[in-house]
């Protein structure tokens, strides 16, 4: 029997899991605490090896074919190397450390060629074409992360400034002062800037339930962030090989829960594209082990 083990290492927690192929069966699912390397990267990799040393307590190691890990922040960290070393001398087992996007990417598309979208507190738009992985967007909540949470809540944001340049009142001042629990504009700007990324990202489920309200500026702020990211999405697609993959997964709360930033993501790719066929990630990403596996396979018979 061999035993494939899939880990998501996600900032707010981690699952890791273990997989039979023959056939496809589920025997355990672990979950513990928050896998970001960057935040912290020796409770992280305490909290993975608590995971793993759970899941590996009743397999054989030389029944272990594969542990992939996919971890948050690890691209921008540079640790991968690091991550591997230590899983492969302390399971003795075949390891691969990947960023928890390409990981949702393998899962979300079942191991086929595509692309993923994920629009959480941050943003990115990956693809995979014939065993290559393509990126755009992601750049950070400083340079880039369109359509993300935090997009919306500075975009919101930078609405009630121009507003205020122009000597007028924002429909999103009142509001957004409030939520901020603060009494003028400039009081506004100061504690965005003090706050951390998480807290000011909140701000976009203010902006969400305005725009539920007809809030015309709200509407304005959810479909030009959204328009953003569906132009990355086309960017990639012109970046693939003829013939070029149809599918797109998405994943992150705001693809999850924003019905009008989804909808006008997909409605902006569709003028473009109308072939793009877009579907949900409805399983964990810890199973994309089963299709690296499935992958490398291909790769080694071919």
């Amino acid at each position: 029997m061999t035993y494939l083990i899939g880990v998501d290492c996600g900032g707010t927690h981690i699952v890791g899991q273990s997989w039979t192929t023959s056939p496809e069966h589920l025997v355990q699912s672990v979950t513990g605490g928050p896998g970001n390397v960057v935040l912290d990267y020796p409770a992280a990799v305490t909290n993975l090896t608590a995971v793993l040393d759970q899941i590996t307590a009743t397999i054989p190691t030389d029944q272990i074919g594969l542990i992939l890990i996919g971890i948050a922040g690890i691209e921008t960290a540079g640790r991968a190397d690091q991550v591997q070393k230590t899983i492969t001398q302390r399971y003795h087992a075949n390891t691969q450390v990947i960023s928890d996007a390409k990981l949702a990417l393998l899962n979300g598309l079942a191991g086929a060629d595509g692309a993923l979208v994920i629009a959480g507190t941050g943003s990115v738009v990956y693809g995979r074409q014939a065993g290559k992985f393509l990126r755009v967007g992601g750049w950070g909540y400083v340079l880039g992360d369109e359509g993300s949470a935090y997009d919306i809540s500075k975009r919101a944001l930078k609405q009630v400034l121009t507003q205020t340049d122009n000597g007028q009142t924002s429909q999103l001042t009142a509001p957004l002062l409030a939520q901020l629990k603060v009494t003028d504009i400039a009081a506004a700007v100061q504690k965005f800037y003090a706050q951390d990324r998480q807290t000011n990202a909140q701000l976009a489920q203010l902006i969400a339930k305005l725009a539920e309200q007809q809030n015309s500026e709200a509407i304005t702020v959810l479909v030009t962030s959204a328009q953003a990211l569906a132009q990355q999405v086309v960017t990639l697609y012109q970046r693939f090989a003829e013939p070029r993959p149809q599918r797109v997964a998405l994943s992150g709360s705001v693809l999850q829960h924003n019905r009008l930033v989804r909808d006008t993501l997909t409605t902006t790719v569709h003028q473009s594209i109308p072939t793009i066929a877009f579907n949900d990630i409805t399983t964990n990403n810890a199973h994309a082990v089963i299709y690296w596996h499935r992958w490398t396979q291909e790769e080694i018979n071919s």
